[in-house]
């Protein structure tokens, strides 16, 4: 029953990640602003079209490496349904890392006047966030072996 609710969550967190990056690739202008110096300035660019392509290969790649992560442990007959349910976990984690990453560079290319620090955490969270469920997925089908 986890399994099934977590997968409907992967496939929900997979829609809305690729919503808000296509909400905010509509904000993105031509040159998209990826990288900005200690001190603040501008340090590195890429195409509006390049950032489109770049992104959207980088979710659908690793959206379909958790599905094929999850069709090798089924067919393995590693049914464990926790490692299973972490996999989805992960996914989920992983979704949410790429939708407020897109949002960040969103609101770095904003022409308002911000104070990215603000803003830099969520980056952190979200990636220490999807670490640690690939590290208790990794051990819940390590230590949870039958």
């Amino acid at each position: 029953m986890a399994v099934r609710f977590f997968s409907a969550l992967g496939l929900f967190s997979t829609i809305v990640a690729f919503l808000i990056f296509l909400i905010s690739y509509a904000s993105f202008p031509e040159d998209v602003l990826v990288y900005v110096n200690n001190l603040g300035e501008p340090a590195s660019y890429l195409s509006k079209d390049t950032m489109f392509y770049l992104l959207v290969a980088f979710l659908i790649i690793t959206n379909a490496a958790f599905i094929g992560l999850k069709s090798i442990i089924r067919k393995n007959d590693l049914t464990l349904e926790n490692t299973e349910a972490g996999v989805h976990v992960s996914q989920i984690f992983f979704n949410l890392f790429f939708a407020s990453s897109v949002y960040f560079i969103n609101i770095l290319n904003s022409r308002e006047n911000f104070d990215y620090s603000n803003f830099g955490y969520m980056i952190y969270v979200t990636g220490i966030l999807l670490l640690l469920a690939i590290v208790f997925t990794l051990i819940s089908g390590f230590v949870l072996k039958k």
